[in-house]
């Protein structure tokens, strides 16, 4: 896992996502950036770049060809998985609210409640 690190989408973009679960150790990437072929899923928090994580980011993140991209909307309590990329951006789409669960494509035995994604209310 790598928490606001940079991976390599192409040679002109090094975006830094929140979350990134990536094959590997550390150490395979001390000369180099994770590739899209090496990165399972890609998180991002939101709470004032909703529209920029969803609407700019998942679009670079498509024409990478990540699989699994997802955007945690703190302000409304959702997480976006933005799934099945193509060149011009995702062809699913899907927004989920506690106290559903979601599994990410790469480890489908995981499955992860929003609850636990979410913070606590306060």
């Amino acid at each position: 896992m790598r928490t606001q690190d940079p991976i390599q989408l192409d040679d002109f973009s090094e975006p830094e996502p929140d979350l990134a679960v990536v094959k590997g150790t550390v150490l395979d990437y001390a000369e180099h950036h994770p590739r899209p072929e090496q990165v399972y899923l890609v998180v991002e928090v939101a709470d004032s770049t909703l529209k920029q994580d969803c609407e700019v980011k998942d679009k670079l993140y498509a024409q990478a060809g990540i699989a699994d991209y997802w955007v945690v909307d703190l302000k409304n309590r959702q997480l976006h998985i933005f799934r099945e990329p193509i060149s011009t951006g995702y062809t699913r789409h899907l927004i989920l609210t506690e106290p559903n669960q979601v599994s990410p494509l790469a480890f489908p035995e995981l499955i992860l409640s929003l609850s636990t994604i979410l913070p606590p209310v306060a």
